[in-house]
């Protein structure tokens, strides 16, 4: 019985470090949005509030993207003590990112309000950083997505949008 045991416990002790080690080396080898929220708070004196759950909701959105959407964190920052100036705000978060990641869209309002997207490829994936300032208020949301199938979307977005495929079925597939 002694034996039987010692063997169940090595073998649980052996899967989960099979499940936690990739976990944690993933989590540790992409630091970058832990990195800009740090930055903002340290910056702002501000404190994130981070979504409850996110990883539950990361799964989800996985699952239910049929491996789509590899991967989702938000960050908010509600009225933000010291409003910053955009191209500051903007700034920052370049900065904190660093050169593997690109600038692809900047929305700048006259009122001072700032959408900012970043991009890194990363193998098959794309990853997205979005920074949305407005009125004081600051989310930030990384998400990672399958690059077939982002690419798919920006081919057809009505066509993946009706057919809620993620680019499961073949194209011209009957409605």
């Amino acid at each position: 019985m002694k034996i039987a045991a010692l063997i169940i416990g090595s073998i649980a002790v052996v899967v989960t470090a099979i499940i936690i080690v990739p976990i944690t080396a993933r989590a540790a080898a992409n630091p970058d949005f832990d990195t800009v929220v740090s930055a903002v708070e340290h910056r702002y004196s501000a404190h994130a509030e981070r979504v409850p759950m996110m990883g539950l909701v990361s799964l989800c959105a996985h699952f239910a993207s049929h491996g789509g959407v590899k991967g989702v964190k938000i960050a908010e920052f509600g009225n933000l003590p010291a409003a910053p100036d955009s191209h500051e705000l903007q700034d920052l978060v370049s900065t904190t990112l660093g050169g593997s990641w690109q600038r692809f869209v900047t929305d700048r309002s006259a009122n001072g309000d700032l959408n900012i997207i970043y991009v890194q490829p990363n193998g098959s994936a794309m990853r997205m950083l979005i920074a949305d300032y407005e009125h004081g208020e600051l989310d930030l949301v990384r998400v990672e997505l399958n690059g077939e199938r982002l690419a798919r979307w920006v081919d057809d977005p009505q066509g993946s949008a009706r057919h809620h495929d993620y680019g499961t079925e073949t194209k011209g597939s009957a409605d």
